[in-house]
């Protein structure tokens, strides 16, 4: 299955400004390939991605006076394992599946993803999120929506209908020399809160692995769902 990765940017090293963006568009800040892999034979490329680990920094990003946060770090695998792919980049398309959130309430929204990922590379650290070390055949995606300064949900220009709670669901798909190689949905909800006494907005994202697309049916692969990422309540 091929799919036109040729308009995404060849870097999208930018962070995240406070309040007014998604890290889905903004926010990557892995470094440059380490380089060193194996020389890949003429028309090799990777058979698929997976969900590595997923860490949740929702109950940090509150905990440090966030108003609105935060989300996940997904350390994604490169298969086949067998294969040293560092030193080379895949690169991300996103379209939004499902949401019952307000257009309004994130900008530019959370399906707008279009970073190019070095694997087998390191992620500085940025805000309550601590650096990630390079690891073989792995790069890192931060799937997260913040601000320290206003509550997304407690905002009337923002969320227009005073929503309680409302969900978003994103189809993300990696691609490598312009054919996919991995598809994920990512799932964000978001609540209303409160923590240390003020009115929060709760950000909880899971990020699981569909079927490859040359493969039959839905459903996850690779072994399943990881673990919810789960914001504190008050």
């Amino acid at each position: 299955m091929m799919r036109d990765f040729t308009q995404l940017p060849v870097s999208a090293r930018r962070e995240a400004r406070n309040g007014n963006a998604d890290a889905d568009t903004l926010e990557s800040v892995n470094d440059g390939p380490r380089g060193g892999g194996t020389q890949l034979a003429p028309g090799a490329h990777p058979t698929g991605t997976r969900v590595d680990t997923v860490t949740s920094y929702t109950q940090a990003a509150l905990q440090a006076g966030y108003l609105s946060g935060l989300g996940i770090i997904a350390r994604m695998e490169v298969l086949p394992d067998s294969t040293s792919w560092d030193g080379n980049e895949v690169v991300e398309a996103v379209q939004q599946t499902s949401s019952t959130c307000p257009d309004t309430l994130t900008v530019p929204g959370p399906c707008n993803g279009h970073s190019h990922f070095p694997i087998g590379a390191s992620m500085r650290g940025r805000g309550v999120r601590p650096e990630q070390p390079a690891m073989r055949n792995r790069f890192y995606d931060i799937h997260t929506s913040q601000s320290e300064r206003v509550s997304f949900l407690h905002d009337a220009t923002r969320n227009p209908r005073n929503l309680d709670s409302c969900e978003s669901v994103c189809r993300q798909d990696y691609g490598y020399n312009g054919a996919i190689i991995g598809s994920h949905s990512i799932r964000r909800v978001f609540r209303k809160g409160t923590f240390n006494g003020h009115d929060v907005t709760i950000i909880d994202v899971t990020k699981t692995d569909l079927a490859p697309p040359a493969a039959s049916g839905g459903g996850a692969a690779h072994g399943g769902t990881p673990p919810s990422s789960r914001g504190g309540k008050p």
